[in-house]
């Protein structure tokens, strides 16, 4: 009797053992630059800026060197003649953090942060600034294992930290991004439009605190949003010093199906 019992118990699990995905990576002693794209689909000037962020491998620039995060913006959605679907009042606060973590009272559209620095010339210097960023020790360590079970990731953060200012100001940031959204733009200064996003944000958790002795294991349940595309997504983190609002490591890891 307690071997059916048993039988049936792995018979109850085994939808579950069969459908849940599991993904894991960690990062290494490349220091990996962030970049954060604040945009707008009703801002004139992103259009641009978007494609141009799409060239970073014809410029040498890798997933091993760079990360990005594409953030739209909602303070435009009412005075630009189009409201943007993907807009959050979450990701415009966290581009005034940024701002004011820079000293900085405006902002604006696009505009780019690359590892907690804003970047105003952003043609000219962000692929300087990357390199600049990759060639620093990391000072933080970041692993990620992830479970995708009935459309929720159940997402292990393993973290270590470096130094007795880091580790007294050093928070977590996990966010989703997804690739390969086709968006049309029938108003304001973009209308007619098709824009091709990539990196795009479609949530951003945190800050999490972390232990001040330099070891953290954090876990986080992530909802999946049924409209979102599975083989796009990556699941990114980012650790940053909030008292001098450098971005100490990121790592992104794709959600690819494997099946």
């Amino acid at each position: 009797m307690l071997r059916f019992k048993q039988l049936l118990c792995l018979l109850c699990l085994l939808p579950t053992m069969l459908f849940a995905q599991t993904w894991q990576t960690q990062s290494t002693d490349t220091q990996i630059a962030v970049l954060e794209l604040f945009t707008a689909e009703g801002c004139g000037l992103c259009p641009a800026a978007e494609r141009w962020v799409t060239t970073f491998p014809e410029q040498g620039i890798t997933d091993e060197q760079l990360i990005i995060l594409g953030f739209h913006i909602d303070y435009l959605n009412d005075k630009k003649s189009w409201v943007d679907r993907f807009a959050s009042p979450i990701f415009s606060d966290r581009q005034r953090q940024l701002a004011h973590l820079n000293l900085y009272q405006s902002i604006y559209t696009p505009e780019f942060v690359i590892s907690g620095e804003i970047i105003h010339s952003w043609r000219k210097y962000v692929k300087e600034v990357v390199m600049a960023v990759n060639g620093f020790t990391p000072e933080a360590h970041i692993a990620l294992n992830v479970t995708e079970d009935q459309n929720q990731l159940n997402v292990k953060t393993a973290l270590k930290i470096d130094g007795i200012e880091n580790r007294q100001f050093a928070v977590l940031y996990l966010a989703v991004t997804e690739d390969g959204i086709i968006s049309k733009v029938s108003g304001g200064d973009n209308a007619g439009t098709t824009f091709h996003h990539q990196h795009l944000v479609r949530k951003w958790l945190g800050p999490f605190a972390l232990n001040t002795k330099g070891e953290t294991d954090i876990s986080t349940e992530i909802k999946l949003d049924e409209d979102w595309n599975r083989n796009n997504l990556k699941l990114v983190a980012v650790v940053q010093n909030l008292n001098d609002g450098f971005v100490l490591q990121g790592l992104s890891l794709p959600l690819t199906n494997k099946e």
